[in-house]
């Protein structure tokens, strides 16, 4: 494994951008648990912004998500989003969907923006109680349509949590209703707001159920599935729940590519390997100190993922077969359910030898 990972070539091919920490909504699983006072100081300014367009393009960058808080709360994020297109860098959007109406809707198609992705995380009800909004599944429904009417191609993010589990049926037949492009599935991690939302945990005794309808559901075929790199790992459903379009070169999960082929920006400069990864334990620098080439061609730098060695593995997968690939699954997921970045009780393969 240490062969595969010295042979690729170091980039931020995907970076996930924060344009603003502020947001619009409250929602009970966010991971960042800002507001409320909480901030992560001054934002990048414009000029900053641009300039951070430049540098990742100048490493390589392929894909550019314009995240948030609410990103559409930046008031610049149509210049910044024309920019990476000028460059030659596709743009996507993250969005909760408020601020959407036909107009913005127009203006975001007019922007370059690729795509568009808009949370959904329950039926009705289990939606707008995540979400703290009376309102927020009408108007994700509305937004969809909005966006669409524009000619913007929509996937819709679901976050697997333990309100919504028994839910994923009902939910597959609305999705597959609406249409989107991509139904992205991911579970949501105990950090942030959530972690202090113990009615939303999932456990990874919870995982087989989820894989086996994941599973069933690319069989059916009523909506492209994309699963999100914290469900897995090497269990009898491996490769089905891998393949797709954006299939692992050897169909299979091959470790965490924080640090290798993504990169995460905070609104206030700060560089990390991906953004879910809310400690300040993993930053690696601020693009207002220091150029980002110099942040991420330092020696030493992403050690978690870069600097991997099996001795790092802890809990269960220190004893896993697979763990030399493997490197504990999501390091997000990791870190918060056990505060090591290479030990992962969220893994189907350790779960399938307990039950075994």
């Amino acid at each position: 494994m240490r062969e595969i990972i010295d042979a690729i070539r170091l980039r931020p091919k995907r970076c996930v951008w924060e344009l603003t920490a502020r947001c619009n909504m409250r929602c009970l699983h966010c991971a960042s648990d800002l507001g409320d006072g909480r901030t992560r100081g001054a934002e990048l300014s414009s000029a900053e912004a641009l300039e951070l367009c430049d540098q990742l393009k100048e490493l390589g960058c392929e894909y550019i998500v314009l995240s948030g808080g609410e990103a559409l709360l930046r008031s610049d994020w149509e210049a910044i989003a024309c920019h990476i297109v000028h460059l030659g860098i596709e743009a996507s959007l993250i969005t909760n969907g408020l601020l959407i109406n036909e107009d913005l809707a127009g203006r975001i198609r007019g922007a370059g923006i690729c795509r568009v992705a808009l949370s959904l995380d329950g039926l009705e009800a289990t939606h707008n109680y995540i979400r703290r909004h009376p309102r927020s599944f009408e108007i994700v429904g509305r937004a969809f349509g909005q966006l669409t009417a524009a000619g913007l191609p929509v996937n819709i993010v679901t976050h697997i949590n333990r309100m919504n589990l028994d839910e994923l049926d009902g939910m597959e037949e609305l999705v597959a209703g609406l249409g989107p492009r991509v139904w992205r599935l991911q579970l949501g991690a105990p950090v942030g707001r959530l972690a202090l939302h113990k009615e939303l945990h999932i456990t990874p005794e919870d995982l087989p159920r989820i894989a086996d309808f994941i599973v069933a559901a690319k069989a059916r075929g009523r909506v492209y599935i994309d699963v999100g790199d914290n469900v897995g790992y090497f269990s009898r459903h491996e490769f089905a729940l891998r393949r797709g379009a954006d299939t692992p070169r050897y169909g299979c999960w091959l470790g965490c590519p924080a640090g290798c082929l993504s990169i995460g920006v905070e609104a206030n400069g700060n560089v990390k390997g991906c953004l879910s990864l809310q400690s300040d334990r993993f930053i690696e620098g601020n693009v207002r100190e220091e150029s980002l080439a110099v942040i991420w061609n330092r020696p030493g730098a992403f050690v978690y993922t870069r600097g991997f060695r099996t001795e790092d593995l802890k809990g269960a997968c220190a004893d896993c077969e697979y763990g030399e690939f493997c490197r504990g699954g999501c390091t997000f997921m990791a870190f918060g359910a056990t505060g090591s970045p290479h030990n992962n009780p969220f893994c189907l393969y350790h779960i399938a030898k307990t039950e075994g």
